[in-house]
């Protein structure tokens, strides 16, 4: 599953931001809580979207939000402080995508089945 995370940068910032990321970038996977693969951190760019950047996570189970939160590694502690310092307090927006082959479909299907002999 994809897990992107969208914000915005502090007025005037958004160049020291670029900077941190590509300074620290190793230690977002090496410090990542267990189940989780830093993707990259992306600029929104051509005034495409609501936001100025955002993260991408990989993970394998929703139970991998779990390590998450527990997670308190003290590097992992300080990357997202010193993140916090440099976006802003607007609301952001977090989505969880997975592959449409995994997604669970609840819905009733207006496909028809093959029938097979048993079904017949």
């Amino acid at each position: 599953m994809l897990y992107m995370t969208s914000f915005n940068l502090k007025e005037g910032r958004v160049r020291e931001f670029q900077a941190w990321v590509k300074k620290n970038e190793d230690l977002f996977q090496k410090y990542a809580p267990k189940g989780w693969t830093y993707r990259g951190t992306y600029g929104y760019v051509l005034g495409f979207g609501r936001f100025g950047a955002a993260t991408m996570w990989e993970c394998k189970t929703y139970g991998s939000f779990d390590n998450w939160r527990e997670h308190d590694d003290p590097t992992w502690m300080r990357l997202f402080g010193e993140m916090q310092d440099l976006v802003t307090n607007d609301v952001g927006e977090s989505v969880l995508l997975r592959e449409i082959g995994d997604v669970r479909v609840l819905e009733k299907s207006t496909l028809e089945e093959p029938k097979t002999r048993r079904a017949r």
